[in-house]
């Protein structure tokens, strides 16, 4: 038996501890009952992060720079149904679980970033989570991506979470867009939040977002940040979307030795 969802705050989370009581819990990835996500599907993030900013044609905002993206995950089967059950079906409960994936990918990803030129510079490294939608915020009841980069600084040791992004304006999910619908969706409505901008100059910037599709949210992301002064070193995600034609294998064949 599936479990039932429901969406919203701090009410909408008592009534499914209430309803945990008396319907099993079932995997988000794969409906098993049991917990959360199962072994099996959580093993899909138990291996290194990879680098996978060569899967987004948009990452380097049309001017031919770019940074290294690290993902846990291929964004495909059980994956990403637990990704779209835990943002879009009000599976809130498997928060813990993918902040745990992103928390012990810290060590990993702070390797990585030690071993380059960009990480050398001063300033304290700040995680910043990419903006959701106002919308899609009071629909899932909480800031998603924003627990997830708490997670993600926890595991790096030293950084700080800071929800220094928002998103202005009109608009809608990048759910179910393509590369340029995403890009035009997100034109102009990033924006630093003002009580953020001292924090960022001089700073630098690691980014964490859900999954990684076209790569216009992250290059909005790092357009915004390094307008307010912040270097931005890198990005996490929990998935990668496969680009069309990729032979199988591709994410794990582009591995980041580091």
């Amino acid at each position: 038996m599936p479990v039932t969802t429901v969406r919203g705050g701090p009410l909408a989370r008592a009534a499914r501890e209430v309803l945990d009581l008396v319907l099993p819990v079932t995997c988000a990835g794969c409906g098993v009952p049991g917990r959360p996500l199962c072994p099996v599907c959580l093993h899909a993030f138990a291996g290194p992060p990879r680098r996978c900013e060569h899967a987004a044609g948009r990452l380097d905002r049309m001017d031919g720079t770019t940074v290294p993206v690290w993902a846990l995950a291929e964004n495909d089967g059980a994956v990403r149904r637990a990704v779209v059950g835990w943002k879009d079906r009000g599976r809130a409960d498997v928060t813990p679980w993918f902040g745990a994936v992103l928390r012990r990918a810290g060590p990993a990803v702070r390797r990585a970033l030690a071993g380059a030129a960009a990480d050398g510079a001063p300033g304290p490294l700040l995680v910043v989570p990419a903006p959701a939608s106002p919308r899609g915020r009071a629909r899932r009841g909480e800031d998603l991506v924003g627990a997830l980069a708490r997670s993600a600084a926890a595991g790096l040791g030293g950084a700080v979470a800071l929800p220094a992004l928002r998103l202005a304006g009109a608009g809608r999910d990048q759910v179910g867009l393509g590369a340029r619908g995403r890009a035009a969706n997100l034109a102009g409505r990033v924006r630093v939040r003002p009580r953020a901008c001292a924090a960022l100059v001089g700073a630098r910037a690691l980014l964490v977002d859900d999954v990684l599709t076209t790569g216009a949210t992250l290059a909005a992301c790092r357009s915004a940040l390094e307008a307010a002064g912040a270097q931005v070193v890198g990005a996490t995600v929990l998935a990668v979307t496969r680009p069309p034609g990729s032979p199988t294998g591709w994410l794990e064949a582009s591995a980041d030795p580091g």
